[in-house]
């Protein structure tokens, strides 16, 4: 994203106290339903029922279809949904129908922020945190702030992004799952990251492990938040870190290769992610020929996925590998590096 672009997509969103203050009652406080459990509603348990099915098979949808269409269909089941909303339900089908809303909008979000189309993110990212609350679930409403939270990382917001943790954490409160609160814990160290506050980055990354050890029950979307994701997200501050501090860039490579060698083959941007920042911290190293073989792997990966977030991520290792660029084998794969990201569109 040029310059340009950049201001013109932070002056779309919402940021500061306009973002986090509205969202303040959304995640501190509980929300109440009318009781009609005596009253017909016009869903059915079946068709409640159906629709979470249907909102399961698109969250795992794969690379297979292409980013438009699974938004179509996303987009139109979110709406089919908030039909029903529109009039009186039971309480209890209702509070399933704003999970599924609130589980729709993320998705909706996730794809528009994969798209680069940050505005259309975050108002589908509030839409499901008010979703969320309606439906009672404080756990799920944190899972969307960290979502938030990182959008604002990846948009240079730090402050943001740690305002956004922090409202999730005093939302689900000290009794949460041992997963959310790692999650959580791993943004708010990547906040401290990008503002290189060294001691609070290593406070929150010794939170986030310890918590991840606990053991209870889990919400069914912290399946994603494996221990193959929590080296991923550490080694990739490490690395963060590592372009102000190059002693850090040997635990960014330990934490990446380590989630590499847990990562599911299946979860292919995540794969592509971890070795996009094992490439970075390899050029970090000096170590620009293995940057390079480590860098071509992931570009396979996001020919093959055509993520926007991955080829964005693919255009900070061809900044980076600048200084390496009389390298025959840098230079060779940087000419192939800029040929792809040209044919996605997106600035080197």
């Amino acid at each position: 994203m040029g310059r340009r672009d950049a201001t013109k997509t932070l002056a779309a969103l919402a940021l500061g106290p306009a973002l986090t203050e509205p969202l303040e009652p959304w995640i501190a406080k509980p929300a109440a339903l009318p009781a009609i459990a005596d009253r017909q509603g016009t869903v059915t348990e079946a068709e409640v029922h159906r629709i979470e099915t249907a909102t399961r098979a698109l969250r795992s949808w794969d690379s297979r279809f292409r980013l438009g269409i699974r938004c179509k269909a996303v987009v139109g089941q979110l709406n089919e949904v908030a039909e029903l909303l529109k009039e009186p339900q039971p309480a209890a089908l209702a509070r399933r129908l704003f999970t599924v809303l609130a589980e729709l909008a993320k998705i909706a979000a996730s794809m528009s922020y994969d798209a680069g189309l940050h505005p259309t993110a975050q108002r589908y990212y509030v839409f499901a945190l008010r979703a969320s609350h309606q439906a009672g679930d404080r756990l799920f409403g944190a899972n969307v702030l960290a979502d938030m939270a990182r959008q604002m990382l990846d948009l240079d917001r730090p402050a943001e992004a740690l305002d956004l943790v922090r409202l999730a954490l005093d939302g689900v409160g000290a009794t949460a799952p041992g997963r959310v609160t790692a999650m959580l814990r791993t943004r708010e160290a990547w906040a401290y990251a990008t503002t290189r506050r060294i001691q609070a980055f290593h406070r929150a990354v010794g939170q986030a492990q310890e918590a991840f050890l606990q053991t209870g029950p889990e919400p069914y979307w912290t399946s994603g938040f494996d221990a193959a994701e929590l080296h991923g997200v550490i080694g990739a501050r490490y690395r963060d870190l590592a372009q102000h501090d190059p002693k850090q860039a040997a635990r960014a490579v330990e934490h990446i290769q380590r989630a590499l060698e847990l990562r599911s083959p299946r979860k292919l941007r995540n794969r592509a992610f971890d070795l996009i920042g094992l490439a970075r911290a390899y050029l970090v190293l000096g170590e620009p020929e293995q940057a390079c073989a480590v860098g071509r792997e992931a570009l396979t990966i996001a020919d093959r996925i055509g993520s926007g977030r991955v080829y964005r991520r693919l255009a900070d290792l061809h900044r980076e590998s600048t200084r390496f660029k009389t390298n025959p084998t840098v230079a060779e794969f940087r000419d192939e590096l800029r040929h792809r990201l040209r044919h996605a569109a997106v600035t080197t």
